[in-house]
């Protein structure tokens, strides 16, 4: 098996600094989350997700906290099944966790490794249109999850945990919401799996306005609405 450092170098290159097939796109949702959590400082979510020329879909998002800095990059088919992941987590400038993930037939491979020298690999199977990547740090990428808008049976492969877990994705109609001052019409979503029920918001072209995960005191909001 492939160790985790061996294939750091190629993902680095083709994920962070795009390969030739992924490097020109058109702009879906491009923005920023206010995320107010319990117990934890206000932070802000800025993110990108652009439809690529081999018809993939790039989303890539950032956090800045202190000293610590959050930086991800999902790449997905139309579908919302992913192809590759690379999670970052950097401290005063040195990198303290690296996840990476690509896809290899149906199924993805996740290692992960930290500045500690832990280094862990799973590898889930893969079901198109049903198996989404989602990490709950990062709002933006609830908006694969409501692709195409799709309801029933969701299987959620967590980064961070290295767990699969399946949830269940409702569609509960039309309800006002108020984005930066605005109020506006919104679909709302809910996801649930286990105890843990993810509420989110999106617009009728599917960009997610807000998100609200009451079992972990978790709330992020658009500082404006898309453009």
């Amino acid at each position: 098996m492939m160790r985790l450092r061996s294939v750091v170098p190629y993902l680095l290159l083709t994920v962070v600094l795009g390969a030739p097939c992924l490097a020109q796109g058109r702009t879906i949702d491009e923005g920023a989350f206010i995320i107010t959590r319990k117990g934890a400082p206000t932070q802000t979510e800025s993110f990108k997700i652009s439809r690529m020329d081999s018809d993939r879909i790039q989303a890539t998002g950032q956090i800045n906290s202190g000293d610590e800095r959050v930086s991800s990059s999902l790449v997905v088919d139309t579908l919302g099944t992913p192809i590759s992941y690379l999670f970052l987590v950097k401290t005063r400038g040195a990198t303290t966790q690296t996840i990476l993930a690509a896809t290899g037939g149906h199924r993805l491979s996740l290692s992960s490794s930290d500045n500690r020298s832990n280094e862990s690999m799973k590898e889930f199977p893969l079901v198109p249109g049903k198996t989404l990547l989602l990490d709950d740090l990062l709002a933006h990428q609830l908006y694969f999850v409501a692709l195409g808008q799709r309801t029933g049976e969701i299987h959620m492969i967590q980064p961070r945990t290295g767990r699969r877990e399946i949830g269940t994705l409702t569609g509960k109609g039309l309800e006002p919401i108020e984005i930066g001052g605005r109020s506006v019409t919104a679909t709302h979503y809910s996801l649930v799996s286990g105890s843990t029920a993810r509420e989110f918001w999106v617009d009728a072209s599917g960009r997610v306005l807000v998100v609200a995960i009451p079992s972990e005191g978790f709330r992020a909001t658009r500082e404006e609405l898309p453009r």
